[in-house]
């Protein structure tokens, strides 16, 4: 083989190399932004699950018949209403505890009122939450009940926080923010 033939052939090589390289770079950027895109859409709202999921996964986990499925479907409307009005409402305090704090002078009544407030909405939370509970108790079955309380048991994590079901995003909470 002549040296030119040579020459040509490494030249080559080196070109498939680099496209190969860059591809490679490429690749791992774009799955790199759009992981961090879809993470920040789930960050947006943690809370919610399409109502569709948790409906499936309860009539699925309790064998719900179709009497009790409307029931549940009026029953998880009601508490999807209110438990998102109490997020965007504690979302807006947090933010005015966080703005407050990041003032020059921040002002300790005003901090401690929005605290108090904070805690009152967690509280209304957690009412909300039971409320969910009982009324989905109502509905079942004393084998469905014994399943429910071991779907709440199995969502506690470390925290005693109630963590909602997910399909492929576990980092979320339901019934205490």
């Amino acid at each position: 083989m002549n040296s030119t033939n040579k020459y040509r052939i490494l030249i080559w090589i080196i070109v498939i190399t680099i496209v190969i390289n860059l591809s490679a770079i490429g690749s791992y950027y774009y799955h790199r932004i759009t992981k961090s895109n879809s993470a920040e859409v789930t960050q947006e709202n943690p809370t919610t699950l399409p109502g569709e999921q948790r409906t499936r996964f309860f009539r699925d986990q309790l064998k719900l018949n179709a009497e009790q499925l409307n029931q549940f479907r009026e029953i998880n409307r009601t508490f999807n209403w209110t438990a998102r009005s109490i997020e965007r409402n504690l979302a807006r305090l947090r933010e005015d505890l966080i703005n407050e704090l990041g003032t020059p002078n921040p002002d300790s009544i005003r901090l401690d009122r929005l605290a108090v407030e904070v805690g009152n909405n967690h509280y209304k939370l957690k009412q909300v939450t039971t409320t969910f509970y009982l009324d989905m108790k109502k509905i079942c079955t004393t084998e469905q009940q014994t399943k429910l309380h071991e779907i709440f048991q199995s969502m506690l994590n470390k925290d005693n926080q109630v963590n909602l079901p997910r399909s492929g995003y576990h980092g979320g909470r339901w019934g205490n923010r």
